[in-house]
């Protein structure tokens, strides 16, 4: 009777976990992670200094994002009926001890694979890894559910670092592809 109990109630909280698999290797093997970070990382990297916007894309600087890319790890990963891929990916920060920078986004791509769409949802302070992942992952799984995410925002958060950008200067413009200043 107690193996039953604990069968049953084992399939309760089984049942009740409505959180999808948000692991990217659940969606990409790793020829495709590497890929998808390649697609975007144009975005997400910092540019070389000096570096026009429209410059990232010249191949003269493929080099250069290829090494940012080996830099950046994808974090979290989803795919919707719609087609959306969230995607939420990491990469160093300067600091004096290990911390990590996280961008939650959109991307969708047309039947090719070629990025059609793409907006940055949020952008993370740095945080030391630990911290980083769990925020990071929470924001995430808010940004999947279409949830606000505007608690999280640094003139919401009574002191708690979650989310650097937007704020009240800056916005990711959509159709630019970048972040903006109001």
């Amino acid at each position: 009777m107690k193996l039953v109990s604990i069968f049953c109630l084992s399939l309760i909280v089984i049942g009740c976990n409505t959180n999808p698999n948000y692991d990217p290797s659940a969606f990409l093997n790793g020829k495709e992670k590497d890929e998808f970070i390649w697609k975007i990382i144009r975005y997400t990297a910092k540019a070389p200094d000096g570096l026009l916007f429209e410059e990232r894309f010249y191949p003269a600087y493929d080099s250069f994002y290829r090494h940012q890319a080996s830099r950046h790890k994808l974090e979290a990963y989803y795919i919707n009926e719609k087609n959306e891929h969230f995607f939420l990916i990491s990469r160093p920060a300067p600091s004096m001890v290990e911390k990590r920078v996280a961008t939650g986004g959109i991307a969708i791509f047309d039947e090719k694979g070629n990025l059609i769409e793409y907006e940055e949802i949020f952008r993370t302070w740095k945080m030391i890894p630990d911290t980083l992942k769990r925020r990071s992952l929470m924001l995430f799984d808010k940004m999947v559910k279409h949830e606000d995410l505007s608690f999280y925002l640094t003139r919401n958060s009574n002191g708690e670092e979650y989310i650097e950008f937007p704020d009240d200067l800056n916005y990711f413009d959509k159709e630019k592809r970048r972040w903006m200043q109001k």
